[in-house]
């Protein structure tokens, strides 16, 4: 048993490193809300925004391997034991050969990926319409680069994490979402002042708020400002990478290039890389399924699957993925030195985490989809089509909101046990159940009917992940959690009818500030209910 010193220091840990990386995450999160917002008034769920988001897609699917995915999850747990066991000079020169391999594979698949352009995206979206597939080929070419960017970015974020340092990485979003906005402010003074006259833009309710549909159409305005939307990716992948230089020279990182390819520790790298990869593989075949079924929805729905999937990132990156985050490198050391009791101390401690903080937002992002949805987005050329898409597409996403933050920290235990082929199998399952539910529901709920399926392949991966490792990691034992989750409940279903009363009794116009007050008071509602889950915690530790 852990003695109750310990029990709190190791809560206080989680809590200190989960915190500073909260508070960096909800900075770049509300940037990126504040970039979204900006789209949709530019782009709403026009063709344009179809097709950028068919582009950066791209990049996306291979960062999930070579970024914080598949490399991450092979290399902290190595860079942790070298730490510990062969010292910092040792692990700094490991690192440095990492960085050095990435850097070269990086810049051949960009430069592959901008050749290939044209054959990538027409594999990838074989029912996107002609005008979109042609402006997606040509976003393709200017953000395929991003990869290179964003692989090196996440490599420096494994490292710093991995000394404890979550605040600067935690920002490395934000980087992105300045370069992306003042892009594209750049792209509105000197497009539109040639397009036609301001006068258009300065009215009553500023720059965005007088965007007519008909005048940004009839210029074509969407189709060509989205172009410095796409530039502005590129600076914001810049600027992300270069954030992080500074803290890793003060760890005694130096600009070397070290290319060994058969060291006894790259080796070991790998091996445990690949069996990640595969695994990360699968569930990349199935957001290119995604992305193809996605490819045969009307225009507009690709939009809304994005827009609706961004809102629900907004909660699970400041709290699940921050939370993931800081437990892997504190699960590797623990399994290093084989800390069973601290291991599962951890565990209870992020799974409380998440549920304490993750249950309400489900409960106010599924009542009040629609309000948080005109508040953020119904200006400019994004209209109450767009709204219904995108919030009805949020309430099936929201619905696994939970999961995958749960997901994010017991996935973590079996890379930190050096076990990356159990992952690839689960991962297999689920691809193919996602894939199987996205055919079904998406006959009769559209872009929404992908969101459910994801998320109801979430809540089937997370009960399945955790019985098998109950069997694979019998010394890791979760305990106390029922009480807790009974009393949760309880709050959960009275927070839900307030809201439920509160949404269906306060009828308004749809004005900004109505609608404003309106989601004030959801989310007051959910701050309340946070503290009480909290307090529930703090009485049955």
């Amino acid at each position: 048993m852990i003695d109750n010193t310990k029990q709190e220091n190791l809560g206080n840990i989680l809590k200190r490193n989960t915190t500073s990386m909260s508070v960096a995450v909800f900075i770049s999160r509300i940037l990126g809300l504040l970039r979204d917002v900006v789209m949709a008034a530019f782009f709403g769920t026009t063709y344009a925004m179809d097709a950028f988001n068919i582009a950066f897609n791209i990049p996306n699917l291979l960062r999930r391997l070579f970024g914080e995915g598949a490399l991450s999850a092979a290399f902290v747990p190595i860079y942790n034991e070298f730490g510990l066991k062969r010292g910092k000079r040792y692990q700094i020169n490991f690192a440095l050969n990492v960085l050095s391999v990435l850097t070269f594979l990086l810049l051949i698949l960009s430069f592959l990926g901008v050749i290939f352009a044209p054959i990538i995206v027409r594999i990838l979206y074989p029912g996107a319409e002609k005008e979109t597939l042609h402006l997606a080929i040509n976003l393709t070419r200017i953000m395929f680069p991003y990869l290179f960017f964003i692989g090196l970015s996440s490599t420096f974020i494994a490292i710093l994490n991995s000394h404890s340092k979550f605040f600067v990485t935690g920002l490395s979003s934000a980087m992105l979402n300045i370069g992306w906005i003042l892009f594209l402010i750049f792209g509105v003074i000197v497009y539109l002042q040639d397009a036609y006259s301001f006068k258009y833009i300065y009215q009553r309710q500023g720059i965005i708020g007088n965007l007519s549909s008909e005048i940004l159409q009839s210029h074509d305005i969407v189709g060509n400002l989205i172009y410095f939307a796409a530039y502005g990716v590129m600076l914001g992948g810049l600027l992300q990478t270069i954030i992080n230089l500074p803290l890793l020279k003060r760890l005694g990182y130096k600009l070397r290039i070290i290319l060994k390819l058969k060291t006894n520790a790259m080796i070991m790298l790998w091996k445990r890389f690949v069996p990640a990869m595969l695994g990360l593989g699968i569930r990349e075949i199935n957001l290119i399924v995604d992305a193809q079924i996605a490819s045969f929805l009307p225009v507009g729905g690709i939009a809304a699957l994005g827009y609706a999937n961004r809102l629900m990132q907004l909660p699970l990156g400041v709290f699940g993925i921050a939370v993931g985050t800081a437990v892997l490198p504190q699960y590797s050391r623990q399994f290093t030195e084989h800390k069973w009791a601290d291991i599962s101390e951890t565990m209870c401690h992020s799974i409380k985490l998440i549920l304490y903080l993750l249950t309400p937002i489900t409960v106010t992002m599924i009542i009040g989809s629609e309000t948080f949805v005109r508040l953020l987005f119904q200006r400019g050329i994004f209209g109450d089509i767009a709204v219904q898409q995108t919030s009805s597409t949020l309430i099936c996403y929201t619905i696994g909101l939970c999961f995958y933050g749960l997901n994010q920290v017991i996935t973590p235990v079996f890379f930190a046990a050096k076990d990356t082929k159990t992952p690839v199998k689960i991962s297999a399952c689920m691809v193919a159940l996602n894939i199987t539910l996205n055919i079904i529901l998406m006959q009769s709920m559209q872009q929404a009917g992908i969101a459910l399926a994801t998320s109801i392949t979430a809540i089937i991966n997370f009960i399945i992940i955790l019985l098998v490792m109950k069997k694979k990691l019998p010394l890791i034992k979760i305990k106390g959690l029922f009480k807790n989750i009974v009393t949760l409940i309880g709050v959960l279903i009275a927070m839900a009818y307030v809201l439920w009363f509160f949404n269906r009794s306060y009828i308004i116009d749809n004005t900004f500030f109505e609608l404003f007050f309106k989601a004030g008071i959801f989310l007051i509602v959910t701050i309340l209910t946070m503290a009480i889950a909290f307090r529930i915690k703090n009485s049955n530790p």
